[in-house]
């Protein structure tokens, strides 16, 4: 009863925090329905989201040496691109291992493609930030804290799985823990992420994923009135995965993701009613391009769950 409390109870509050600041950035609910999204940029994110989430696919085949068929790999791509973006507090990510968990390697393999793939995101999206650093300096004072939290948290993930001797010595720190499975696994776990750290291509293809990202949001918020450049969504994107690195997540992000998205926009100058309704498009865009792709993958993520 505890757990579900935490996995859901708590994003339910975030997101109706979420939700009420969004509503006082908004002024009124009423702007929503006076919104005119401008299709041709829509139309983008369409054929854009698909082909970054079928990447994904790409970039877990690299990681992982599966000789998967490659529908199984964009269904692969797919089915957990919409895990990620509607299961709350990171709880998505655990899709990978879910689905590989009978696959040679099994739940140690996919894990350890679960966590570079993840680091791999966040050090991509700090070369963007660093390429287009020139927007940081109008960040307000009070940001620098968010993103002092962030970053400490993408550096204890990058030093977990890129300095083997650390991570050996937090695995020697649980060994008091009378479990014997978690020991092998994480015995597993070490070996598996000393082979992948280092594969060039799903670096490659990670900075391919970089600029499909960046294109899905410039589309989606160019469509919902946002007047932005490349370079200022190139930003956006990067302070807003570093901000979701953060533990404040709502439900599918509802609430939570508007927010971050409207002090992003707020730093280029952007008004507030309309940093608002650019924000909920933005996030509305995708979330429904994920569920759509979702869907697509079930034809399929059968064949893979019976393959793995």
């Amino acid at each position: 009863m505890k757990r579900r409390i935490w996995t859901w109870g708590i994003p339910v509050v975030f997101s109706l925090g979420g939700i009420y600041a969004v509503a006082k950035s908004l002024g009124s609910f009423r702007a929503l329905a006076q919104v005119h999204p401008v299709w041709p940029f829509l139309v983008g994110v369409a054929l854009v989201y698909p082909v970054f989430a079928a990447m994904r696919g790409l970039r877990f085949r690299q990681l992982l040496r599966d000789d998967q068929s490659w529908s199984v790999t964009v269904g692969l791509g797919w089915l957990y691109t919409a895990a990620c973006q509607v299961l709350p507090g990171g709880i998505g990510e655990v899709s990978m291992p879910l689905l590989y968990r009978n696959a040679p390697g099994g739940v140690p393999h996919a894990t350890a493609a679960m966590a570079v793939a993840r680091v791999q995101d966040l050090l991509s999206w700090l070369v963007i930030l660093g390429i287009a650093g020139f927007a940081v300096s109008a960040l307000p004072a009070t940001s620098y804290y968010l993103l002092g939290a962030s970053l400490l948290v993408t550096a204890v993930g990058c030093a977990l799985v890129f300095i083997s001797p650390l991570r050996r010595a937090f695995f020697r720190m649980l060994r008091p823990i009378p479990w014997p499975k978690l020991h092998s696994f994480l015995e597993q776990l070490d070996e598996r992420l000393r082979g992948m750290v280092y594969d060039a291509p799903s670096w490659i293809s990670t900075f391919g994923l970089r600029l499909l990202s960046i294109l899905s949001y410039y589309f989606a918020l160019r469509g919902f009135g946002a007047p932005v450049t490349f370079a200022e969504a190139s930003v956006g994107g990067a302070l807003a995965a570093l901000l979701l690195t953060l533990p404040v997540q709502g439900i599918a992000g509802i609430g939570t993701v508007e927010v971050w998205w409207i002090m992003i926009l707020r730093l280029f100058g952007t008004p507030w009613s309309v940093a608002a309704v650019a924000a909920v498009g933005v996030h509305v865009s995708l979330l429904v391009m994920s569920l759509v792709v979702g869907g697509l993958s079930f034809k399929t993520s059968p064949r893979l769950l019976s393959s793995t």
